[in-house]
């Protein structure tokens, strides 16, 4: 396969004859992948890309001063040898399909792929298989030509984390604890290390490399952009935790939707934000539960404050439900969560995306492991081998197969976070912000993100959400 078919450009044109799905009444047996509700029957082809592997060793970079030895940060000298997207990966590779059948292929083709890529990363280890009862992951979908005009779709799993619980202890203010391990929060870090990852192929000297990246130049500012026709879609197996509470629901006897009221993660307990003591907030592990958090990045973004400081926000197209019995009109619009006039008081860049919510039952049942809700795997594109956290710590668990940070800490923590940004902006020429002393002075710095934070936590209180609470103290180290 030449290069150009492994590294897609805006614009090109691709042959799917070889890389196509579509629907065919009189596929064979070992082409029969019928789903048991009816569907017609499906043929796929997925095809084994190898190229110049974007793996760990070669796109882990340099964790600066508090990981000096780390063996599996590596130099940014070698970023030019990981040149693909596509490398050493399986990529399934969708023919446009009949309006009527886009939305369930969809949906069932997120759970499949996710699941599978859960499977394909523990086959070296499945005695955590049972960490997979709750699971979360982004897949990101890129849509081409062919040849002869016909859309394919490109799905590929870039991160995914499990878990449902977060630390039990103190507060930890050096960087180096992962304090909320929730599957869906654990995937949207290991989201952001991918895109560290990218953003260090676009800074590159590599010209494929810089090609092969999901971000291009935007001529309306700074911040780098996805590229058109890509976009970014999360998996979970499990409704996000405080969903029950948090999202809208119709109310029949009042004729309206149902007040949002804030809850926070707490000693494995979900508690509403009016019953928290101040006192416990300051020193105790509080995390705001996870149905706000969908919320909150609605209107900013899934990148956060230091992403923020070289991309646009980065929205999450749809959101697939697996293993839910509910019905996709028992959850809100979002639209209905956080009202209207955003558009009118938002910055450049910023917007309400409200996601599509869908729902799909599992193929196959997946059984609760109390064993394992305590462990929280992670892991993103470019990574050798998954990373297993205890949730109740904070930090890499003894049995992990890999232990990238010192005194085990993960490479999820702010910590190394910090670490990753620090390299990206070396590389792309952002020396004042490496310049800046700590951790929360480049939060701070990324201005327009915390002001548009803070709206939506100024939207909570004033309609008696409650109190969204900023855990501050945690945010002043430095490297």
């Amino acid at each position: 396969m030449s290069k150009q078919a492994r590294s897609p450009g805006r614009g090109a044109q691709w042959n799917c004859n070889r890389l196509q799905l579509h629907f065919d009444e009189a596929a064979g047996d070992d082409q029969d992948v019928a789903e048991k509700d009816g569907t017609l029957p499906m043929m796929m082809t997925s095809i084994p890309i190898n190229a110049n592997v974007l793996d760990s060793d070669q796109l882990l970079f340099g964790v600066e001063d508090h990981i000096p030895d780390d063996p599996a940060f590596l130099s940014v000298s070698r970023i030019s040898d990981a040149y693909s997207l596509l490398a050493n990966e399986d990529i399934t590779v969708v023919q446009s399909l009949d309006s009527g059948v886009v939305e369930d292929f969809h949906k069932k083709h997120m759970m499949a792929i996710s699941s599978d890529k859960f499977d394909s990363l523990l086959k070296m280890c499945p005695h955590f298989l049972g960490c997979k009862s709750h699971m979360a992951a982004f897949v990101l979908v890129r849509e081409l030509t062919d040849t002869s005009g016909r859309a394919c779709k490109f799905y590929q799993v870039v991160a995914l984390g499990t878990s449902r619980f977060s630390r039990t202890s103190w507060l930890c203010c050096n960087g180096t604890v992962v304090h909320d391990c929730h599957a869906m929060i654990t995937a949207r870090r290991a989201l952001q290390r991918f895109l560290y990852k990218q953003l260090l192929l676009f800074f590159g000297t590599d010209p494929q490399a810089k090609e092969a990246c999901i971000f291009e130049s935007s001529a309306a500012g700074p911040q780098l952009q996805l590229k058109p026709n890509t976009s970014l879609h999360l998996y979970t197996n499990q409704c996000p935790e405080g969903a029950a509470k948090n999202f809208y629901m119709w109310c029949s006897a009042y004729n309206n939707w149902t007040p949002l009221e804030l809850h926070y993660h707490t000693k494995n307990l979900l508690v509403p934000a009016a019953h928290l003591n101040p006192n416990h907030w300051v020193a105790n592990v509080c995390c705001i539960s996870d149905s706000v958090k969908l919320h909150l990045w609605t209107i900013v973004g899934v990148q956060g404050a230091l992403l923020s400081h070289f991309i646009q926000p980065l929205y999450i197209a749809s959101m697939v439900l697996g293993g839910q019995k509910l019905y996709v009109d028992q959850l809100s619009d979002t639209s209905k969560c956080l009202g209207d006039g955003w558009e009118d008081i938002l910055p450049p860049f910023y917007k309400k995306y409200d996601i599509s919510f869908l729902c799909c039952e599992e193929a196959t049942p997946i059984e609760v492991s109390p064993q394992h809700d305590v462990l929280s795997i992670n892991w993103c594109f470019g990574d050798k081998d998954i990373e297993v956290v205890d949730s109740s710590k904070g930090f890499i668990d003894h049995s992990s197969s890999s232990m990238s940070g010192p005194s085990f800490s993960s490479r999820l923590c702010k910590r190394a976070l910090y670490s990753y940004f620090r390299q990206v902006a070396q590389l792309g020429g952002y020396g004042y912000l490496r310049d800046l002393p700590t951790y929360h002075s480049v939060k701070v710095e990324a201005s327009v993100y915390q002001t548009v934070k803070e709206l939506v936590k100024q939207h909570f209180l004033s309609n008696h959400g409650g109190t969204w609470n900023a855990k501050k103290l945690v945010d002043f180290f430095s490297t």
